[in-house]
């Protein structure tokens, strides 16, 4: 479990993962893709959407002491727009390849793993990184949602489940006796 700078932990660790496994590429996870561009080989990672887990809501409170529980973790999945920049068309099919090869070859990433951004140190749940092929006209939306870009190729990949630690507490009181009347009634 994490805290709320799990998000963007999250981001960076997707950019170490790329930039371990293909030395030289650069990978900017600052800018949105109407910011991003130029001719240089290089990979634009976004975050285009955030959405609550719906396994994560079942999960029960957790006991702090005798006395304290502390609210369950919301759980998240996030949803990110790889886009390849380059030279010319066949670079930019070459550097989108071998991004999907990673996340092919490296579709986990589990506490401890050297690449976790440092918020998610203590994080317990995996990190799964899995490909979200949008429709044709999903995708045409989604970059129709950018003021000034046009389409260009691209994939996308969430990643699931990002754990959030609340930190809403409450008192309670442990049952000291209970009293069962088991006689038969008449």
């Amino acid at each position: 479990m994490s805290d709320f700078t799990a998000i963007a932990a999250v981001t960076e660790t997707l950019k170490a993962l790329i930039e371990q496994k293909l030395p030289g590429l650069d990978v900017d996870v600052s800018k949105t893709p109407a910011e991003t561009g130029g001719t240089a080989a290089k990979l634009g990672v976004y975050l285009y959407r955030v959405e609550l887990n719906p396994f994560a809501a079942n999960l029960d409170w957790q006991a702090l002491s005798e006395t304290q529980l502390m609210a369950p973790p919301f759980g998240l999945n996030l949803h990110y727009l790889i886009t390849p920049y380059g030279p010319d068309e066949p670079e930019i099919q070459r550097t989108l390849g071998e991004v999907m090869r990673v996340f092919h070859e490296h579709p986990v990433v589990r506490q401890g793993d050297p690449l976790l951004a440092l918020p998610l140190a203590d994080m317990t749940e995996e990190l799964r990184i899995v490909p979200r092929m949008l429709p044709l006209s999903d995708m045409l939306d989604l970059w129709r949602s950018f003021e000034k870009p046009a389409y260009r190729l691209s994939t996308t990949y969430e990643v699931s489940t990002i754990l959030i630690d609340s930190r809403t507490t409450r008192s309670v009181r442990r049952v000291q006796e209970r009293v069962l009347d088991v006689s038969p009634s008449r």
